[in-house]
């Protein structure tokens, strides 16, 4: 418990901190996109490397991604209802239902609460989310960019996956523990000569992600209501799913508590950060939907680690 509270204690100063800097002008835009370059080009890949060299590389791993993906998938279908049925922004809500923001917020959240020895029951969760988010979901967005390009062919963005250093981490690891338990257990325990690399420039991750959190949030919360209402409906419906997973899925699968404190965690994440970058419709309500949306992750979630659940 006092663990839990020092760690949600640094991250909310560090998030002030980004508040306070980008407010000042000492955080604006060009500054923010350079260090969420270097979070997603070598912090946060090295961080991923390590957790899924330690991801077990059995059966139960490969059942568990399935239902991930088929639960992103279902609040998808769940997402489009909504828009329907309440007149939300149209293909906006169905797009925000689908995928967790695991790689910029996740992941650091995880490791600030529970440390990297327990990251790959995290990664473990996670795997099927990525799988989901990099095919099902981006093909989504360019079939509706190409239906909105007056004819003109909008091929799928190949070149940026293979150009994706987060993939390439995640693959490497997985091929490696895979292929080479034994050195992969190795290069990823906490002795030796890559334990201080890991710890030290994957372990900036969190304070960097913190900052950068704070900097999108220098501009206010949105209190439109059908933010408020996406924002909400997303959380409620991602709670319920982590909860099932946690509870019911996770244990019948033969994991440890840590996966199912990983389960509720994925759950409750914003949606991916890459939809605005694909889908440049309504701009300003995607934009203000994911502002919002990680706030409350990250308010719940705090909440969620005080009770032990997350």
């Amino acid at each position: 418990m006092l663990q839990a509270a020092g760690s949600l204690t640094a991250i909310a100063l560090l998030v002030a901190v980004g508040v306070v800097m980008a407010r000042r002008g000492l955080l604006g835009d060009r500054a923010v996109d350079g260090l969420k370059a270097l979070i997603t080009r070598l912090t946060l890949p090295l961080l991923l490397f390590r957790a899924f060299l330690q991801l077990a590389p059995d059966g139960r791993n490969a059942v568990l991604a399935l239902a991930v993906f088929a639960a992103c998938a279902v609040m998808g279908v769940i997402g489009a209802g909504l828009s329907r049925a309440l007149r939300l922004p149209r293909p906006e809500t169905r797009l925000l239902f689908q995928g967790f923001e695991a790689g910029m917020l996740g992941y650091a959240l995880f490791v600030a609460l529970h440390g990297d020895e327990r990251l790959a029951a995290f990664a473990a969760l996670d795997m099927g989310q990525v799988v989901f988010v990099f095919t099902a979901l981006l093909v989504q967005m360019s079939v509706l960019e190409q239906r909105q390009a007056s004819g003109s062919a909008i091929s799928f963005p190949w070149r940026d996956i293979a150009r994706s250093a987060v993939l390439w981490a995640i693959a490497a690891g997985l091929t490696l523990s895979l292929a080479a338990p034994g050195p992969a257990a190795t290069l990823s325990g906490p002795d030796g000569f890559a334990a201080p690399v890991f710890d030290t420039i994957g372990g900036l991750t969190t304070p960097l992600v913190c900052l950068v959190i704070g900097a999108s949030l220098a501009g206010g919360v949105p209190r439109d209501p059908a933010i408020v209402t996406v924002v909400a409906a997303r959380t409620l419906v991602g709670l319920g799913l982590g909860l099932v997973f946690g509870l019911l899925v996770v244990p019948a699968l033969g994991f440890d508590a840590w996966h199912t404190k990983a389960a509720v965690m994925l759950f409750v994440l914003p949606a991916p950060f890459v939809i605005p970058v694909y889908h440049r419709r309504q701009a300003a309500f995607v934009g203000s939907v994911l502002t919002l949306s990680t706030a409350v992750s990250i308010a719940l979630i705090a909440a969620l680690a005080v009770l032990g659940v997350a």
